[in-house]
């Protein structure tokens, strides 16, 4: 039995609407390219609020008494000052060579978490941090 004309016809139309789809794909919507950028940072009750244009990989711990989170992003240098409860915490960001450095550093050693969710097409890290 001979193959039918309209199967392969049908076939390349197929084919070829999922090659133009992707392509249109990504035009509109092309894939993330370098780094994520840090576009903001901004204070909040127990912490500090970064806003990113991508998911960063966040790595914490202590350093010299104070709570130090690398995070994978580039940005510029900032810092200032929020209060954590009735105590005053000093907040430093700095680039280096593997990201930035946020360090928040208080009179009493501070123990921190951290959480990221995707909002509005953008990345927020919250930073909380409490006294030991």
């Amino acid at each position: 039995m001979r193959p039918r004309p309209w199967l392969k016809v049908w076939v390349s139309l197929v084919v070829l609407g999922l090659l133009v789809g992707l392509m249109l794909g990504r035009l509109v919507n092309p894939p993330h390219e370098g780094p994520p950028q840090i576009l903001s940072v901004e204070p909040s009750a127990d912490g500090l609020v970064l806003t990113l244009d991508a998911q960063p990989a966040v790595r914490a711990g202590h350093l010299e008494g104070a709570l130090a989170v690398q995070i994978d992003a580039i940005g510029q240098a900032r810092q200032g000052q929020i209060r954590i409860g009735d105590a005053p915490v000093r907040w430093k960001l700095e680039p280096g060579e593997r990201g930035v450095l946020l360090t928040l550093l208080s009179t009493r050693r501070l123990q921190g978490t951290w959480d990221s969710a995707e909002v509005g097409g953008r990345w927020r890290l919250s930073i909380s941090a409490r006294p030991e």
